[in-house]
């Protein structure tokens, strides 16, 4: 989604000139003093690296759903989220090993991972005084954000090449590693605005909600997508070691048991291609899709129940309906073809 149709859904026409100031914040907040081209430089890549601004994006949505202008507040919020969210991405590319993202060097590639280490660090402590700026809730609420993020990641990692990874273990790892950031941007977002206790608390459980569903998606177009669509090898989680939502629905269906034994005589030994596309189609034929995709429609569901005690508006409307948008839109988007 781009962000002419996300103004158009949300009720905020603004919205394109409000992220060009937080683009203008989030270069400024990386602008060290004295200069040290070593740390900033490729910072500033990363942050300038792309991407869909989706946190910044719940955060000022979440202050506009009751009245909330573009603030001083509101914009270092959304900086400072977005920060945490770049920050996490250059440790997940050390772990990864990963040489690109969005077509951009890594830090790791590039400079190396002691640098990397550093620049993601570096983002994440800028995040914090930009969280700090706002107020001492706002901070702790980041901080709890990123410990989150450890949590997930951490429960993901010590269950690679996991055949027995379980469902609930899956889940866990998704609502640290990727619904915290979500649920804290909208928590931030209306901490920023100074909307009232149970205002903060809805807008977090529609993030949380909304977060789970969005890594779903993602596992899903895993299976689903192209190589060109995805810009990385389709069952990509698989030849990693990632086992998730879709394999692991799948595993509890006809065959299961023959591809959990595949899968743990090779152990952390890479499949290749073959076998992989060979696992993919298999869970395309098992139904394993359409159950995770019920999934994450259930979840989009929750997210727009939480907001039924905000008072009715274009944003709050649009806010409900920007889950179920996200999903049609990355079916049509990046889906090799139509899924029921």
């Amino acid at each position: 989604m781009n962000v002419a149709d996300l103004a158009e859904l949300l009720g905020l026409p603004d919205l394109p000139a409000s992220l060009a100031t937080v683009e203008a914040a989030l270069d400024a907040a990386v602008d060290r003093q004295p200069p040290n081209p070593h740390l900033v430089n490729p910072a500033r890549r990363v942050v300038q690296g792309g991407g869909k601004r989706l946190r910044p994006v719940l955060a000022i949505a979440a202050a506009a759903s009751c009245g909330t202008d573009l603030t001083r507040d509101v914009i270092a919020g959304a900086v400072a989220v977005e920060l945490v969210h770049v920050g996490s991405l250059v440790h997940d590319d050390i772990i990864d090993n990963s040489a690109e993202r969005r077509g951009v060097p890594t830090v790791n590639a590039q400079e190396g991972d002691a640098a990397a280490i550093l620049v993601g660090d570096f983002l994440l402590a800028q995040a914090g005084e930009q969280a700090a700026s706002v107020s001492r809730e706002v901070a702790s609420a980041l901080a709890m954000t990123i410990a989150s993020l450890c949590d997930g990641q951490s429960r993901e990692t010590q269950d690679l090449f996991n055949a027995h990874r379980s469902v609930d273990d899956s889940m866990a790892s998704i609502g640290g590693k990727t619904a915290a950031l979500l649920q804290s941007s909208c928590r931030i977002g209306a901490l920023a605005a100074r909307h009232s206790d149970a205002h903060v608390a809805a807008l977090a459980d529609f993030g949380h909600a909304f977060g789970m569903a969005f890594q779903i998606i993602d596992d899903v177009l895993d299976m689903v997508s192209t190589a060109e669509l995805m810009g990385k090898p389709v069952g990509n989680d698989i030849r990693q070691g990632v086992y998730t939502l879709p394999l692991l629905v799948a595993m509890e269906s006809d065959g299961g048991d023959a591809v959990r034994r595949r899968l743990v005589d090779r152990g952390r030994g890479a499949l290749d291609d073959e076998a992989i596309e060979e696992i993919v189609s298999w869970i395309r034929a098992s139904g394993a899709i359409g159950e995770s995709l019920a999934t994450a429609r259930h979840y989009n569901e929750s997210a727009a129940r939480s907001l039924s005690i905000l008072e009715p508006g274009p944003v709050v409307e649009g806010l409900s309906r920007l889950p179920d948008a996200y999903l049609q839109w990355a079916l049509d988007a990046k889906a090799g073809a139509p899924i029921a």
